[in-house]
C-alpha cells in the first residue's frame, strides 16, 4: 500500500492527531491541492481514523474541486446500510448540507483517495455514508464559478477546514450509532 501511495506522489503519515483523534493514516495528494494558497495548503488531503466514541471507521477526503467531504462506515445490519444517499430519511441524521453520499467501499481506487477502509483498519462489509462541504456558503477553493455565484447572491463563504470536517464526522458517527440503539429507520 505505501509503495502505491509513493508512486502516486502521496505518502501516508501515521502520527497525526486532529481534534483529539489519532489518525490511522493521513495522505498528501498533490494533484488534489488547489492552485491558490490557503489553509488547505498545509492540510492532509485524506485522513482515516476510528472514532473513539463509536468505534466506527471515518474518512475525510479532499475532492478534485478542493473542498473536503467526510464519511462514516456503517456495518451490515445498520438500519441505513445499503440505502442510497437520496433515500436516507432527512430526519434520520442532521448534518450541514445533508447526506450526499452512500456507497459501498471503493475497493478498486487508490487508498490515498478512495472512500474505503484503510488497510490497517481491516476489511468487512461496510457502507459509507457522507457529506460534502460544498454548499453555497462553503468556500470551494478550486471552483471559481461557485465563488462567483455566492458573490452574486451576496452570500459570504467560509472554508470548512480539516478540523471542522473531522468534528462533523464524529457528530455523524454518533448520530448513526444512535440509530442502531434506537432501532430507527
Amino acid at each position: 500500500m505505501a509503495d502505491r501511495a509513493k508512486r502516486n506522489g502521496s505518502k501516508p503519515q501515521r502520527q497525526l492527531v486532529l481534534g483529539g483523534r489519532r489518525m490511522i493514516a493521513a495522505y498528501r495528494v498533490p494533484e488534489l491541492q488547489p492552485e491558490m494558497k490557503g489553509p488547505w495548503s498545509v492540510e492532509p488531503d485524506k485522513v482515516a481514523w476510528v472514532d473513539p466514541d463509536t468505534g466506527m471507521a471515518c474518512i475525510v477526503r479532499r475532492n478534485p474541486e478542493g473542498h473536503l467531504s467526510g464519511f462514516v462506515g456503517i456495518a451490515e445490519g445498520h438500519p441505513l446500510y445499503g440505502y442510497a444517499a437520496d433515500a436516507i430519511p432527512a430526519d434520520a441524521v442532521d448534518v450541514p448540507g445533508g447526506i450526499d453520499y452512500a456507497e459501498p467501499c471503493d475497493e478498486t481506487g487508490p487508498e490515498e483517495t478512495s472512500v474505503c477502509h484503510i488497510r490497517v483498519l481491516g476489511g468487512g462489509d461496510v457502507w459509507w455514508v457522507g457529506m460534502s462541504c460544498n454548499r453555497i456558503q462553503d468556500l470551494v477553493p478550486g471552483d471559481p464559478v461557485h465563488a462567483q455565484e455566492a458573490q452574486r447572491l451576496g452570500i459570504g463563504q467560509t472554508y470548512r477546514d480539516i478540523h471542522e470536517v473531522v468534528g462533523r464526522c464524529g457528530d455523524l458517527a454518533r448520530q448513526l450509532k444512535r440509530l442502531v440503539s434506537e432501532g430507527e429507520c
